[in-house]
């Protein structure tokens, strides 16, 4: 009894393996309409379809006039033509794709493949599964506190670009600058300012000694020091802003907040 159970599971897991390849396989009758003849471009036949494995190409074509041949790649660029006994010759050559690769096939009478274009040549891929959902998670992540220049703050004879080096910045994300209150300041400014150290309007820089300023959205972010030559003497930041994603965040990089200083 336990051998017939064991064989009737077997079967029936059989039966759903075929029939769930016989669901997802396809069929491609080589050239549609035209079938398997002279003068037709089948590359330009075979452009765009993507063959998996599983799937069946079908050589229709009058028996004896043609035939079809599976070759490898330098057979298929000379034209070299394979022992006749290789040959397939029914008229409706059914070929399973079992394996994935490029394939190679060509017609092996007279000149059909040097001179009629009787050759194909197709890229089989394996079969594929849906791809995963993109993981969100259901927290939305917390915005992330970056001070400039970590315990160095905002102040001269630091490399802000060394500092800046590998960290990822999201929107939402915040930048504190901090530094002694009088002694430097903070510009928002663009590309081009940055490269020439071109200090905006003194109603625009932000002074407070521990400016925070949120990323709202993403692109080239450029910050400067407008006291005197600071920014000349390398008193600047350059960093990119990301959108937020939802995958899974990237390492922390962000620094610890500290409090306002105190000169």
């Amino acid at each position: 009894m336990a051998t017939n159970r064991s064989s009737i599971i077997l079967f029936v897991a059989l039966m759903v393996a075929a029939i769930a390849s016989s669901v997802t396989a396809k069929e491609f009758i080589v050239g549609d309409d035209k079938g398997w003849t002279l003068n037709f471009d089948y590359q330009a036949w075979a452009y765009g379809k993507k063959f998996v494995v599983g799937d069946k190409l079908i050589f229709n074509y009058a028996a004896g006039k043609h035939n079809v041949f599976r070759v490898n790649g330098t057979v298929f660029q000379q034209c070299m033509i394979p022992p006749v006994n290789e040959a397939l010759t029914s008229g409706y050559d059914v070929i399973t794709l079992q394996t994935t690769g490029r394939k190679w096939y060509i017609c092996g009478v007279g000149k059909h493949c040097e001179q009629g274009g009787m050759k194909l040549f197709i890229t089989v891929f394996p079969q594929s599964t849906p791809p995963p959902a993109p993981w969100v998670s259901p927290v939305p992540s917390s915005s992330k506190v970056f001070v400039v220049g970590d315990d160095k703050g905002w102040t001269l004879n630091f490399d802000y670009q060394a500092w800046a080096k590998g960290k990822q910045f999201f929107v939402g994300d915040k930048l504190v600058f901090r530094y002694a209150v009088g002694k430097h300041n903070v510009f928002r400014v663009n590309g081009t300012s940055f490269q020439q150290c071109t200090i905006p309007a003194a109603t625009e820089a932000l002074t407070s000694g521990y400016d925070v300023i949120t990323l709202e959205t993403p692109g080239r972010k450029w910050y400067i020091c407008g006291v005197g030559k600071h920014c000349l003497m390398g008193l600047k930041l350059f960093i990119n802003v990301l959108p937020q994603s939802t995958y899974p965040p990237p390492p922390y990089y962000g620094a610890r907040k500290l409090a306002p200083p105190k000169f």
